[in-house]
C-alpha cells in the first residue's frame, strides 16, 4: 500500500477517534520504511485533538521539530483550538505570540486571530480582544479584513462584559454590512449578551427569531440565556422596560436591519414560547408569570431542553427577587432529590414544613406564625400555603450543589427557618451521592463551608442561638474569620443578651486561630 493510501486511512480513522487503528497503521508504515510525513502528522494531531489529549499533541509537535518538519498555520490552528477547548489559555497565547514575533512567513491569519480573540472572551478580557482586532486590521505587513469567524469571536468577547453590551450590537451590524447574515450562531451570541446585561426586551425578541427561520432551532442555551436575563434584571432592581439596547439609536438600527418588532408578540402559534402579548414586561408579577409559562412550554413541547443548567437559572429568577412563594413552588415542580428518601430518611423539603410545638399564644396571619423566641417565621405546610405543583411538570432536574446553595440563600433572605432546615438536612444526605464524592476535596470543603454558614445565619436570624452554636462547634475544620463569617451570629446574640453564646463564639474563634498558628 502506498504512502498516500496509508495517510488516507489514517485520516479516516483519526476522524472516528480510532486511536488503535491509527497507531497500527503508523507502525505498519514505519516497518515498510515509509516514514511519517507532514500530512501524516497532521492527521495524528487531529486524532489527539478529537480525543482532547493535549499532552499527546505536544509530543507530536516535539517529534516534528526533531525531524525538521516545520509547523504550518493548520498545525498551529489545531494546537490553539485544543488549548481553547481545554482552557489552557496561557499556552494558547504563548503559541500566538510565537507566531507573531518569530518570523513573517507564518503570520497569524484570520483563523488564528479568531481563536485568540475568543480566548480573550473566555478570560473576560474584552479590552485585549479589541486590541487584537485593531492589531489584525492595521498591522503594517498584510493587514487582514475581518471575516465572520473573527466578528463572531469579537461579539463573544463583548458578550462576557455588561459594559460592552452596546458595542457587541455594533459588531453584529458590521457583520451584516459586510454581507454576513444573521445566522443561528449569531443569535445565540446575542442572547448571551442579553443574559449578561439583563436585557429582557431583546432576549425575548431574539428567541422569537429562532422560530422565525425554519432552519433555526432553539437549544437549551437559548432558554438558559432568557431565564438569566429575567434573573439579572430582577437582581439589579432596574425598571424592566428600561436599559435595553432597543432604546438607543443603535437599537433602532438593529431593529431595522435585523429584528422586526412590530406585531411579533401577537401570535397564536402553539409551537412558539408563550410570551405575554406585549413588547415590554412592566411588572415583576408579569415577569414571574411569563417565566413559569415558558418553563411549562418546555415541559410539554421540548423536555429534551430541560437541563440542570436551565433549571438552576430558572430558579434564580425567583431567588434573586426574594420571591419565597414562587421559588418553593418552582423548586417542587422542577427538581427532585438525588437521594432516595427511604434511604436518607429526609422528607421532601419542598413540602414538609409544618410547625411542631405548642399552640400559638395569639392569632397571626395565614402565612406566618410567631416562633417561641418571638420571631415571625414561616410555618404552614407548603401544599396548604401555596397550592400543589402543576402536574404538567413531569421532567425534573436532580437537585445539585447549586440548587441547594440557592435554596439555603433564599431561606435566609425570606426568614424561612423550616424550609432552610429541611434543605440543609437533605443536602447532608446528598453528600452520600456520587456527584458529591466526585468533587475535588477543596471544592467539597468550599461548598460545605458555605452551606454551614448559611444555616448558622438562618438559625441566628430566627434567634435559635443554641442550634447555631451546635452547628458551629461541630465544624472547626473550616477557616473561620470572625468579621467575615460570624459577625451576624455574634451581633444577633449580643442584641438578645445571650452572653453565654457570645463567650462561646469568642472562645471558638480564638481556639481556631491558635490551632492555625500552631
Amino acid at each position: 500500500m502506498s504512502k498516500y493510501l496509508y495517510d488516507s486511512f489514517i485520516g479516516g480513522y483519526a476522524e472516528t477517534k480510532n486511536k488503535e487503528m491509527v497507531e497500527k497503521l503508523v507502525n505498519d508504515m514505519q516497518s515498510l520504511g515509509l516514514g511519517p510525513t507532514e500530512h501524516t502528522y497532521t492527521q495524528i494531531l487531529k486524532l489527539h485533538y478529537h480525543l482532547r489529549d493535549f499532552k499527546a499533541m505536544a509530543n507530536i509537535v516535539d517529534k516534528m521539530n526533531q525531524e525538521g518538519i516545520e509547523l504550518s498555520l493548520d498545525h498551529y490552528t489545531l494546537l490553539m483550538r485544543m488549548c481553547f477547548k481545554t482552557r489552557r489559555l496561557r499556552e494558547l497565547f504563548q503559541i500566538f505570540d510565537l507566531l507573531k514575533f518569530r518570523a513573517t512567513a507564518n503570520l497569524p491569519d484570520e483563523r488564528i486571530y479568531s481563536i485568540a480573540i475568543g480566548a480573550c472572551g473566555a478570560m473576560k478580557d474584552t479590552e485585549r480582544a479589541l486590541d487584537l482586532y485593531k492589531e489584525m486590521t492595521t498591522r503594517p505587513l498584510n493587514p487582514l479584513e475581518p471575516n465572520q469567524l473573527v466578528l463572531n469571536a469579537l461579539i463573544y468577547a463583548c458578550s462576557t462584559r455588561r459594559e460592552y453590551h452596546y458595542q457587541a450590537w455594533q459588531y453584529l451590524l458590521e457583520a451584516r454590512d459586510r454581507g454576513y447574515p444573521l445566522d443561528e450562531f449569531s443569535i445565540e451570541l446575542m442572547l448571551n449578551i442579553c443574559a449578561v446585561a439583563g436585557d429582557v426586551v431583546y432576549a425575548r425578541l431574539l428567541l422569537l427569531q429562532l422560530y422565525a427561520e425554519p432552519s433555526f432551532k432553539p437549544c437549551a442555551h437559548s432558554f438558559q440565556c432568557l431565564f438569566r436575563a429575567y434573573s439579572i434584571c430582577l437582581r439589579r432592581r432596574s425598571s424592566l422596560g428600561a436599559n435595553s439596547a432597543l432604546d438607543s439609536e443603535l437599537g433602532t438600527a438593529v431593529q431595522k436591519a435585523l429584528i422586526p418588532v412590530d406585531n411579533i408578540f401577537n401570535h397564536t402559534d402553539s409551537e412558539v414560547p408563550p410570551f405575554l402579548p406585549v413588547s415590554r414586561i412592566s411588572t415583576v408579577d408579569e415577569l414571574l408569570a411569563e417565566a413559569h409559562a415558558v418553563m411549562r412550554y418546555l415541559q410539554e413541547s421540548h423536555p429534551e431542553l430541560i437541563t440542570e443548567f436551565v433549571v438552576n437559572t430558572y430558579l434564580s429568577i425567583a431567588s434573586n427577587n426574594h420571591q419565597n412563594r414562587e421559588y418553593r413552588l418552582w423548586f417542587a415542580e422542577s427538581t427532585t432529590p438525588a437521594i432516595d428518601p427511604e434511604i436518607s430518611k429526609v422528607p421532601d423539603c419542598a413540602y414538609e414544613t409544618r410547625l411542631q410545638g405548642p399552640a400559638l399564644a395569639h392569632a397571626v396571619s395565614a402565612t406566618t406564625c410567631i416562633d417561641e423566641d418571638g420571631t415571625e417565621m414561616h410555618a404552614e405546610p407548603f401544599d396548604l400555603r401555596f397550592g400543589k405543583p402543576d402536574p404538567a411538570f413531569t421532567v425534573k432536574a436532580l437537585r445539585n450543589r447549586y440548587i441547594y446553595q440557592g435554596a439555603l440563600e433564599l431561606a435566609f433572605r425570606t426568614k424561612d427557618l423550616y424550609f432552610g432546615k429541611a434543605v440543609y438536612a437533605e443536602r447532608e444526605a446528598w453528600k452520600q451521592t456520587k456527584e458529591y464524592e466526585m468533587l475535588l476535596p477543596e471544592e467539597r470543603q468550599k461548598l460545605d463551608f458555605k452551606a454551614v454558614r448559611f444555616m448558622i445565619d438562618i438559625y441566628a436570624r430566627a434567634q435559635r442561638f443554641d442550634n447555631a452554636w451546635d452547628l458551629l462547634q461541630n465544624h472547626p475544620e473550616f477557616p473561620w474569620v470572625f468579621e467575615e463569617h460570624l459577625l451576624r451570629f455574634y451581633t444577633r446574640a449580643k442584641q438578645s443578651a445571650r452572653k453565654d453564646i457570645i463567650g462561646k463564639v469568642v472562645a471558638f474563634i480564638n481556639g481556631t486561630r491558635l490551632n492555625l498558628d500552631q
